[in-house]
């Protein structure tokens, strides 16, 4: 069976790229090991995005962003990050930018229900459910994979998007940095006493991080993250032990809590490939780079790269050549990378001082909440890039080179 494109994984960034490429005329195999119904009717996984506007206006020109409920959209207004127990805060305030909000907060399952329904609406995307990949060769004009049955699908391009443990992406010989933060991030739903404002916090507590996400009315996402072994006690809590513990590592900041269905728990390793394709074969989302929740950043730079890959390829297309040409590819990995690279070495350096609780740490981590207070310039690149709007002709006069990137 012959198609233009083999996609690995539908998830968000596969789902995704898959329907960009189908409204070009492209004809799309889909694969994943899931049922049908799982596809269809995702469980909530306690996750909940925060969607910065550019990701929501990819969403929007998919037909996806229609198709979420907006009572389950909760606006983020502004965002605080906060020191061990220190009320001082480093803020980040969208109305300096024109904006009313940094981004949206949308559960991952609520996403991924709208991407399927929209791809299901797309003649020329076949979907294949427990579908498992078994092998995969790329030969110089066409990508075969082999299914566990032994079933072969040809194309032209072969797309990984097998999340950041890529076994795709592994079997292809390309390497990838892999950072284990030996860290565990438990996410649970919990309504509070007081409001939160729509005010997203980052409490780095010296006892392991703490995130307030805002959801709609009195309720957010409480993301707590602690070493590995410590995270096993609070997962073996009661429901009501642990939700005492959350409202003291809290301090009393959101009031009375009580849990609002089950907690999950998710190792955090970070992923980047060192490279994001080969012969008729690239990487997307988290395969391509698997970030740490920390900043917010994954999914949003996922489904970014996604678009970006598919604009390359329609050029690559429009002018007409083979869809996985070189030169496409390679402009993708490009333009992902240097969108990528720099907060992801950031993220591993900073959760290298956030989680080390010595002395001289603590000292660091509070004189860099200051340096980052007072430098107004990338704060402004911040809220330019999270609310896409313009920066400041100030600003953009004193940005080096390449902070240019981010605007």
């Amino acid at each position: 069976m012959d198609y233009d494109i083999l996609v690995i994984g539908a998830g968000p960034a596969g789902l995704a790229f898959a329907s960009l490429m189908a409204d070009a005329g492209q004809n799309v195999a889909l694969f994943d090991s899931q049922p049908k119904a799982a596809l269809q009717n995702p469980d909530f996984d306690g996750r909940d995005i925060a969607l910065s506007e550019k990701s929501r206006r990819i969403l929007d020109k998919l037909g996806a962003w229609s198709r979420i409920d907006p009572e389950h959209i909760a606006p983020i207004r502004c965002a605080k990050l906060h020191d061990g127990d220190s009320r001082a805060s480093l803020v980040f305030d969208p109305r300096a930018a024109g904006s009313d909000r940094l981004g949206n907060m949308v559960s991952n399952h609520l996403i991924r229900k709208a991407l399927y329904d929209v791809a299901k609406t797309k003649a020329n995307i076949t979907l294949y459910c427990e579908a498992r990949v078994n092998a995969l060769h790329r030969g110089a004009a066409r990508a075969t994979i082999t299914l566990d049955d032994g079933t072969e699908f040809t194309g032209a391009l072969a797309v990984a998007a097998d999340t950041r443990f890529s076994k795709i992406r592994q079997s292809s010989g390309i390497m990838a940095n892999m950072h284990d933060f030996g860290h565990t991030m438990i996410v649970g739903r919990m309504a509070h006493e007081k409001p939160h404002h729509h005010i997203a916090r980052e409490l780095f507590r010296y006892d392991g991080g703490l995130a307030i996400l805002p959801l709609n009315g009195n309720r957010a996402s409480i993301v707590q993250t602690f070493p590995a072994e410590t995270a096993k006690t609070y997962m073996n809590m009661n429901e009501a032990a642990y939700t005492q513990a959350a409202q003291c590592r809290l301090n009393g900041l959101l009031g009375t809590l009580s849990c609002e269905g089950e907690r999950r728990a998710y190792p955090l390793v970070g992923v980047f490939a060192q490279n994001f394709y080969t012969d008729r074969l690239v990487l997307i989302g988290d395969a391509a780079v698997g970030m740490h929740p920390v900043t917010a950043h994954g999914f949003n730079f996922g489904i970014q790269g996604v678009a970006n890959l598919a604009g390359h390829l329609l050029t690559a297309l429009a002018r007409g050549r083979d869809v996985a040409a070189p030169g496409a590819l390679r402009a993708y990995e490009r333009d992902h990378r240097a969108l990528c690279w720099p907060l992801y070495q950031m993220t591993e350096k900073m959760m290298s001082l956030y989680t080390n609780t010595t002395f001289p740490a603590r000292l660091a981590r509070k004189a860099a909440l200051h340096a980052a207070q007072v430098f107004q310039p990338g704060k402004d690149v911040l809220m330019a890039t999270l609310t896409r709007t313009p920066l400041p002709t100030l600003v953009r006069a004193k940005l080096p080179t390449p902070m240019r990137l981010f605007s």
